[in-house]
């Protein structure tokens, strides 16, 4: 009798160790956990809604074992792991799997931070990279199954937010020992606290949803595993059932094959986008398409009568409304936006953090730019299977058009960035925290994490981090 999903995930997630990791999953997975603190750092800083989130994770906690990394304090796990994760997701520089574009690793790795944090015993860094991977696979399965059925534009149910439950869960009852009776137990907590539509992250006008989200998932997952190791039952059906995942959420449309398929074999999870630059993955292809065509032509903003975006049905929710898209009221509005990306990587040969700030929202040469911006909707664009590509054609005012495709953007799978570019961007992120790290910490952080799987104790990671806020508010008293 064939394993249903349920059990399939669960048994994987409990009984996956360092030694059925192939090394391609752990180089993958430092690297994952690299690139979500570096995205934190950086949140904590100029996250927009960053600051209202710790501060209420920090008022509704009081004590704990877990450390909020901006700031060093120490609160219960799970709101710590709330608003560490919220600092991940906040400037969409996280990693994702292309299609069907759902994130992956803030979904998990603050998560796991926190309940290491909280472990009686030491978490080694064999153990934490496991526990890693195991969420990170489970996200990745319950995105593959759905894949088929994704469709051509934006969904109603934010799939990286309600998966996020169960992978945030997987990892951290990895971490807690977790056999696979309890993390059946885990995934039904799971799947009762799991929720988030697009809504509050795409279409509202003032939100700081897209950053938010990933903070509920790590949350849940927290009290999941955490509740699912103390004994309480909530096992049945979760993910397969009548009234489970799919059915309530989805109309029962999935490739249920996809979740069990060479399960702790194939890696799916490898199959991830660590970005070259933030704002929407959407974007990025059309971004990299203008900056080429600005290099190779010696062109500047002034020399652009009118730019115009080929897109496809993807592409379209991300050109309108046009309003909003092209005077994106918040950062998360501009980095829904593929006319604003674009403009900021014509007018600044490049697309960096501080672009999605108030600002640089107001920046006089972008906002003019954005005007002679439109889009032009080419069905045939549609990749039912993948990321659509970007088509940005350039009018120049000598009456010339010029135009340049991009089919992947850097970063993607088929381009990957280096363990170098993934540092540099690290170091980068980490210039932006609420409290930087001078260049000594710097480099014992990115030693540390890159050697991880040789770590006697994870939270020294956490210590590099935190000693810094820890010593600014002694300062402050």
């Amino acid at each position: 009798m064939p394993v249903g999903s349920t059990l399939a995930l669960a048994q994987f997630a409990a009984n996956l160790r360092f030694e059925d990791l192939p090394a391609a999953v752990v180089a993958h997975t430092k690297l994952s956990i690299l690139d979500t603190i570096g995205v934190a750092l950086a949140g904590s800083g100029i996250g927009e809604g960053c600051d209202e989130i710790l501060a209420y994770a920090e008022k509704a906690g009081g004590s704990g074992d877990a450390t909020i990394w901006s700031s060093g304090r120490r609160l219960p796990p799970a709101l710590a792991a709330l608003a560490n994760a919220a600092h991940a997701r906040a400037l969409d520089y996280d990693d994702i799997i292309p299609f069907p574009q759902i994130h992956v690793a803030a979904c998990v790795v603050p998560a796991a931070f926190a309940v290491a944090e909280s472990c009686a015993r030491p978490v080694d860094g064999q153990r934490f990279i496991t526990a890693v991977a195991a969420g990170c696979e489970v996200q990745s399965r319950l995105a593959a199954a759905l894949a088929p059925f994704f469709g051509e534009g934006l969904p109603t149910m934010l799939s990286s937010q309600v998966f996020g439950y169960f992978s945030a869960a997987a990892a951290c009852g990895n971490l807690l020992d977790l056999d696979a009776e309890a993390m059946q137990s885990a995934f039904g907590l799971a799947l009762m606290q799991a929720a988030g539509t697009e809504e509050m992250v795409v279409h509202a006008a003032a939100s700081v949803g897209k950053c938010l989200y990933a903070g509920f998932s790590n949350q849940g997952g927290v009290q999941s595993a955490m509740m699912a190791s103390a004994g309480v039952l909530a096992r049945g059906e979760p993910i397969d059932g009548s009234a489970g995942l799919f059915a309530a959420y989805y109309g029962g449309r999935y490739d249920a094959s996809r979740i069990p398929a060479e399960l702790g074999v194939d890696f799916l999870s490898l199959d991830r986008c660590f970005k070259a630059m933030p704002g929407t993955l959407v974007s990025h292809a059309f971004a990299e398409a203008a900056l080429l065509l600005m290099r190779e032509h010696g062109l500047h903003a002034g020399d652009i009568q009118r730019v115009r975006l080929h897109v496809g049905p993807w592409g379209q929710v991300m050109c309108e409304p046009s309003d909003l898209r092209r005077r994106p009221t918040s950062a998360s509005a501009a980095m829904n936006s593929i006319p604003f990306v674009v403009a900021k990587a014509i007018c600044n040969g490049r697309v960096g953090l501080e672009d999605f700030r108030q600002d640089g929202r107001a920046e006089a040469e972008t906002l003019d730019l954005l005007t002679r911006i439109d889009h032009i909707v080419d069905r045939k664009l549609a990749n039912l299977g993948g990321l659509e590509p970007g088509l940005t054609e350039f009018v120049l005012a000598d009456g010339r058009s010029l135009m340049m495709r991009i089919d992947v953007p850097r970063g993607h799978p088929a381009r990957p960035l280096s363990a170098d570019d993934a540092i540099a961007k690290f170091r980068v992120n980490a210039g932006h925290a609420a409290h930087p790290l001078d260049q000594r910490q710097l480099d014992t952080l990115v030693d540390q994490l890159m050697r991880l799987d040789e770590s006697d104790d994870v939270t020294a990671i956490i210590d590099i981090i935190a000693a810094r806020g820890t010593q600014l508010r002694k300062v402050a008293r």
